[in-house]
């Protein structure tokens, strides 16, 4: 279930901002912002999920997996920023009813990606590799409970891929095959 975005606030909210009668950092107005960033990256869902999944599997190494998730964060923000300035987009614009839950998940990473390499907890030593992919992991599993679907879907896309890359191996080899069966058969008739 989705609701539309109330343009019509937003506006009077950017008007007083532009007036100088509210600060940008309004908490109103930012709530605005954020669930317009939020959104956008949930419409990118299947991107973060996969990422996720490609840290956990270690097809990605750790710093590769931070960097990329940062980057994908920043993209996102900048595609809000541009429309929130587009009110004619914004008429149309929905936001999902669990938007909530998928930004507070997305959130826990983005933290951790940040904290990543500062002191961590108590122990005045940063946060260990094994840590963090213990976090994500914990994080990945209450994506799973909210989003069930969302992954089987990438799960079978796997799979399909997967499947795909075995069965061209599986012919690379046959082919080999072929060629060295050639060479050994050439090799003996030259023989006689």
């Amino acid at each position: 279930m989705t609701k539309n975005f109330n343009v019509a606030r937003y506006q009077e909210l950017v008007e007083l901002k532009e007036n100088g009668k509210i600060s940008s950092l309004d908490r109103e107005l930012l709530a605005y912002i954020v669930s317009i960033e939020d959104q956008i990256s949930y419409n990118q869902k299947e991107k973060y999920f996969s990422l996720i999944e490609q840290y956990l599997s270690r097809v990605i190494a750790p710093h590769e997996f931070r960097l990329k998730f940062s980057e994908m964060e920043n993209q996102d923000s900048r595609t809000a920023g541009l429309i929130l300035k587009d009110f004619q987009q914004l008429e149309v614009f929905t936001l999902t009813d669990d938007l909530k839950e998928f930004s507070d998940l997305i959130s826990e990473i983005s933290t951790l990606c940040l904290e990543y390499g500062d002191v961590w907890d108590d122990t005045m030593e940063p946060m260990s590799e094994s840590e963090f992919y213990s976090l994500i992991n914990r994080i990945h599993s209450q994506f799973q409970k909210v989003f069930p679907s969302n992954f089987l879907e990438i799960s079978c896309k796997n799979q399909k891929y997967k499947h795909l890359v075995s069965r061209s191996f599986n012919f690379l080899i046959f082919s080999i095959g072929l060629v060295i069966l050639f060479i050994l058969f050439s090799i003996n008739t030259i023989k006689y």
